[in-house]
């Protein structure tokens, strides 16, 4: 089983991508928006921070695990209402139902607003993790075993 956090990106960027094919979507840093970094700006590009959020122990078997997700997009015009409308597309790729991995969680709610000339999509991913345990006792040997028959 792969690790949630991995399976989370790998469906963003799938989700995303199917969205909008040619523009870039960075999920570490920006090094520069500038031409000598391969980008010019003002451009249009996505910013993805995936940010665990809380773990509660339920028993020793599973964990209930949270995951913020923070989408955030720049667009190349800078306009409010081209927001609004990216804003409400990308709302219908995650909610209301977020899957990734062979997980599919319903999305309760999320929050968009737009901050210096950039929309922030935000909503928490809440599911249960079952632990990887490993065996406490060996497992059972081969057993001989004789049959003897007695003829009356």
């Amino acid at each position: 089983m792969e690790n949630p956090l991995i399976e989370i990106k790998n469906a963003i960027l799938s989700l995303l991508k199917g969205l909008d094919a040619d523009t870039d979507i960075f999920l570490e840093e920006i090094k520069g928006t500038e031409e000598k970094h391969g980008l010019s700006l003002p451009e249009t590009y996505y910013f993805v921070d995936i940010v665990p959020n809380g773990n509660a122990t339920v028993d020793k078997y599973f964990t209930d695990m949270g995951v913020l997700i923070d989408i955030a997009y720049h667009e190349k015009s800078e306009s409010n209402t081209e927001y609004l409308i990216k804003g409400a597309e990308i709302d219908e790729l995650f909610r209301p139902v977020f899957p990734f991995g062979d997980r599919k969680v319903t999305v309760r709610d999320a929050s968009m607003n737009i901050v210096d000339h950039v929309l922030h999509y935000s909503f928490t991913a809440s599911f249960r993790q079952a632990r990887q345990i490993e065996n406490e006792f060996e497992t059972m040997g081969e057993l001989d075993v004789a049959i003897k028959r007695s003829v009356n």
